[in-house]
């Protein structure tokens, strides 16, 4: 019992509903527990003393709080589990996803695209033919022959999918694939959707993502189309179309501390249209991000940090408005309302093991932050097979068995390493990534996922009760 100790990957989290209370969740066996605090502490200092029973101590060991083994030694097991996971989920589903156009009608000052298309002014205006989405379906099952493992959502991205020129092209892309046994989802600014009614159905069409930028008069000043000017109206206009079509559509309000308060006047107007009681409409704050620091087109916008964006949305919208944090809320409550453990990553997304991203012109990207630009292209399908380049190896071999920084964190298999994408534009490659904004949001969103199913189990109970 002596060579007992606290586990370096033991994760407590102070549950701000029930002070007496810690939630712990373990790093590599994914093990999640409530415990009293006096429990806690007795663990925490377990190598010096404890007076726990032996029922509870052999429990604990079970689950992964105490070991026999070193830090050392169970840092060298979480670099091979990693590298195993990831050897297994590269063996599995493969995403597929059409850039549609470089194109796009709007002129958003912080795109991350505005690399490759100098802020609008050179948008390539390559758009699929017919000949290249055949090729493109073709490419598909040279990738992966057995169907089984086709994620059967095909994405469609661009610049903008979901241009109006466009029409014919999707309407092939969309039938077609709906004969080969896909759907679609979207990821569209939503102006021109209006042109494509003909076709919107929830037998073709999945999902659709369709950003705003706050309330009517801070989205028109900063998300304008080029030609037309204002869109907020007919974007929410095509929302309404896309619901009454029965399509799953959710709204991403790209956030800043300019608009940060526009929740408020959006759940009104969207409450008022109907949109909230809609089962097939959500809507969530995505913060915005500067890609480029030395772009200086983007004044009107006032970046936070995240760990500042998701305290204000803790303290002024009490988790009421869904925000991006890395999935933790969402799992977790998932894994409380189960009471299941864990599922363990060995990387942040798709794009490091199985996504495929094929462009007009033949190129294939894994990164939708990374498409057009040529340094990231990890193949080519003009030919009758798939030609893959070093950038490749680059995306799929990387996990975090492998990242420098993520090696000895006790989050790692929990967040999978950040994103890759941040990375690739730094001097250091591999060793910098996203993982530092996973640590302080966890707490956080922990403890709204703890007092969600709280409150979730004493609305069962008291309906039981009437």
């Amino acid at each position: 019992m002596e060579k007992l100790r606290l586990s370096y990957y033991t994760i407590p989290v102070k549950l701000e509903i029930e002070d007496d209370k810690y939630l712990l969740t373990h790093g590599y066996t994914g093990a999640i527990d409530i415990l009293d605090k006096d429990i806690w502490k007795e663990i925490e200092d377990f190598s010096k003393t404890s007076s726990l029973p032996e029922q509870t101590i052999a429990y604990l060991q079970k689950r992964g709080y105490l070991t026999t083994h070193t830090q050392e030694e169970e840092i060298e097991y979480v670099k091979k589990l990693a590298q195993l996971l990831h050897k297994t989920q590269s063996k599995l589903y493969k995403t597929f996803g059409f850039i549609i156009s470089y194109d796009c009608n709007f002129r958003c000052s912080y795109c991350f695209e505005n690399g490759i298309s100098n802020h609008g002014n050179q948008w390539s205006k390559w758009t699929f033919t017919k000949e290249m989405v055949d090729k493109a379906y073709k490419t598909m099952m040279k990738i992966e022959p057995r169907k089984e493992l086709h994620y059967k959502n095909i994405l469609l991205y661009g610049g903008e999918p979901f241009l109006r020129q466009n029409k014919e092209v999707i309407e092939y892309i969309v039938l077609k694939g709906h004969q080969l046994g896909y759907t679609f989802k979207v990821i569209s600014n939503g102006y021109d959707i209006d042109y494509f009614e003909n076709i919107l159905s929830p037998e073709y069409f999945s999902f659709f993502q369709i950003t705003l930028d706050g309330d009517k008069e801070n989205h028109n000043s900063r998300r304008f189309h080029y030609e037309e000017g204002a869109s907020f109206d007919k974007i929410v206009n095509n929302i309404g179309i896309l619901l009454r079509k029965n399509i799953d559509v959710s709204v991403r309000v790209n956030t800043d501390s300019n608009n940060f308060q526009d929740f408020k006047s959006l759940n009104e107007l969207f409450k008022k249209l109907g949109f909230t009681s809609n089962p097939h409409f959500k809507t969530y704050s995505s913060i915005l991000r500067k890609y480029n620091e030395n772009d200086n087109c983007d004044v009107d916008i006032n970046y936070l940090s995240m760990d500042t964006f998701n305290k204000q949305h803790q303290k002024t919208y009490n988790g009421e408005i869904y925000y991006q944090d890395f999935g933790i809320y969402r799992h977790y409550l998932s894994y409380l309302e189960n009471g299941s453990r864990c599922r363990l990553y060995s990387a942040s997304c798709s794009a490091q093991y199985g996504s495929y991203l094929l462009d007009p012109v033949g190129d294939i990207f894994t990164c939708l932050e990374t498409v057009g630009k040529p340094d990231q292209v990890i193949g080519h399908y003009t030919n009758e097979e798939p030609e893959w380049t070093e950038v490749r190896k680059h995306w799929f071999e990387r996990n975090t068995g492998n990242a420098l920084n993520c090696q000895s964190c006790k989050y790692a298999l929990l967040c999978g390493g950040g994103c890759l994408a941040r990375s690739v534009h730094t001097k250091d490659g591999f060793k910098a990534s996203a993982c530092f904004k996973f640590k302080p949001v966890y707490p956080l969103s922990v403890n709204r996922a703890y007092s969600t199913y709280k409150q979730s189990l004493l609305l069962t109970t008291n309906s039981k009760i009437k």
